[in-house]
């Protein structure tokens, strides 16, 4: 009897800070799952290391660059081969295209990426394929498989294509998909209003989650003088109210300093923020950190502070939580399933400085609240957040799919 063999599709092989997708993929293999990563684009040199490409060697493809020739003898091969596939799938790609010349120029561009990916799953005989994130691969996916003549599913974060509903297309993902997995409750909500599916068992929630061992625990400390953020530098992180908390506590007497990892394209504006309010010499800007580092960070951390306008569940937070440094995070989406306000951590309003600095002051002066919440947090995502424990649900819902 062959193996069952499942494919996971991304539009960009994981940046080195994407730990939580490449964790999910290693559990399932470690499960005895027959897992090949195809990944449409290979990562930018500054996204990831040659050690960690060297890692992922064996077990990855990637479908572009390719040249002109080689996908118009792909192309007709497919054809030959069937047809029916191959011209009912650039039907649903028409029917699915963005409205105007540059829609349909975009959507050519991904049923010729689901081209490529349908002969390779031909090839190597994949049962079933499985996307993360559902936006411009999830195309791809829903338009490969369709090619290829097998399942797909998708696992879906949340805000990033919830912004364009409509011509993300979620409606047809959802329904042409065997299963949809969705990573929080709040993201399975929506994902029920734009696809008009009102059947929640159609959508199974699975957590991301850690390698918990990967986390030494410590107990907060007795003093706060270092708060921590690990977040992609870009305007939905909402950085820009952290860096005026730090101001607002600066001037009611708390002398503390921020360290941010991470970065994108608000670094400069932030920089300038800093310096507009005199707090330059109490920021640091890390950069990009390996998930090692990351750690280490943690362990000298007293605070995490998380001001995101979107999140999906924050992995950063789950990660602070999971060593035992207190949380405050803003109360949006899916992190409430995570924090329990009052309980494993603080939740407050999004974009508020204010809120965020009270919030300080209150982790501050109540050191046995900060203890008592990090090992009710350390307990939290040992028991719902756990990547071995999750990843056995995805697990069986994929193995589902192939019988």
């Amino acid at each position: 009897m062959s193996r069952t063999k499942i494919a996971y599709l991304l539009h960009r092989f994981p940046a080195t800070t994407d730990t939580f997708i490449k964790r999910e993929i290693r559990s399932l293999q470690k499960a005895g799952t027959d897992v090949q990563v195809i990944s449409v684009w290979k990562p930018l040199p500054d996204e990831t290391t040659p050690d960690i490409l060297a890692e992922w060697n064996e077990d990855t493809h990637f479908i572009l660059p390719r040249s002109p020739l080689s996908v118009a003898r792909i192309s007709l091969a497919l054809i030959l081969r069937s047809p029916r596939q191959f011209f009912n799938a650039g039907r649903l790609a028409l029917k699915t295209a963005r409205p105007g010349f540059v829609g349909f120029a975009y959507q050519l561009f991904y049923f010729l990426e689901a081209v490529l990916v349908a002969d390779l799953l031909r090839r190597n005989t994949v049962n079933h394929l499985h996307n993360h994130i559902g936006d411009q691969s999830g195309t791809v996916t829903m338009l490969a498989a369709s090619m290829a003549g097998i399942d797909y599913s998708i696992t879906f974060h949340g805000w990033p294509v919830f912004f364009d509903a409509k011509y993300s297309r979620i409606k047809e993902k959802v329904l042409g998909a065997r299963f949809t997995r969705s990573i929080s409750y709040f993201c399975r909500s929506q994902l029920m209003m734009f696809s008009d599916c009102d059947n929640p068992s159609a959508f199974k929630v699975v957590h991301c989650g850690l390698s918990i061992a990967k986390y030494p625990f410590r107990p907060p400390r007795a003093q706060i003088e270092r708060l921590f953020c690990a977040a992609r530098l870009s305007p939905e992180k909402g950085l820009m109210f952290l860096i005026h908390a730090l101001a607002i506590l600066r001037d009611r007497g708390h002398d503390l300093e921020l360290r941010l990892a991470g970065d994108g394209p608000s670094r400069k504006a932030l920089s300038d923020l800093a310096e507009e309010l005199d707090v330059s010499d109490r920021v640091s800007f890390l950069g990009y950190l390996s998930e090692e580092k990351i750690i280490d960070e943690l362990q000298a951390a007293d605070l995490f502070v998380l001001p995101s306008f979107v999140e999906g569940i924050p992995v950063s937070a789950m990660e602070a939580m999971a060593v035992g440094v207190p949380v405050i995070a803003t109360n949006i989406a899916g992190t409430s399933e995570l924090i329990d306000d009052g309980r494993t951590g603080i939740l407050v309003r999004p974009s508020d400085a204010q809120s965020l600095a009270d919030a300080v002051v209150r982790m501050k002066e109540d050191h046995c609240f900060r203890l008592s919440a990090s090992y009710k947090a350390r307990e939290k995502v040992a028991t719902e957040f756990e990547v071995d424990q999750e990843t056995a649900k995805l697990n069986s819902y994929l193995l589902e799919s192939c019988r």
